[in-house]
């Protein structure tokens, strides 16, 4: 099983498909009935670790050993894309890279695209990537 997931599930041209799965079922979905406006969710979360698993880092806020995971969920409860993150980065790194495809694949298809996140996503790069 080790090495099926280090030889395929890590090769790039996988791990953006595992990344698009969720919203390939979504968009299934709303293929029988799209939703007027779509309402987006981001949040980062704590995993615990246990042992020395690679990106496993102290994260003082949590005051543990975890990965720092980011989330992108529609307000169905729907999970439309996440990235799994070293435990020491901030709320928002790499927000970009999770948001941006889920509104790139709703803009022209739904009227409004309203989007929610704590104060750890407030930064000018985040507002203007939303302006567009």
């Amino acid at each position: 099983m080790g090495r099926f997931e280090t030889q395929w599930l890590a090769a790039p041209e996988n791990l953006s498909a595992l990344a698009a799965l969720s919203s390939q079922w979504i968009d299934l979905v709303h293929g029988r009935r799209l939703p007027r406006g779509i309402v987006l969710d981001m949040d980062s979360s704590v995993s615990p670790t246990h042992g020395e698993q690679e990106n496993s880092v102290w994260n003082g806020h949590y005051a543990c050993t975890c990965y720092h995971p980011l989330f992108v969920f529609n307000q169905f409860g729907d999970l439309e894309r996440c990235s799994l993150r070293p435990g020491n980065v901030h709320s928002a790194d790499e927000w970009g890279a999770v948001l941006k495809p889920v509104v790139a694949r709703y803009q022209g298809k739904v009227s409004r695209i309203y989007f929610r996140a704590d104060a750890g996503f407030a930064n000018p790069e985040v507002y203007e990537s939303l302006e567009v």
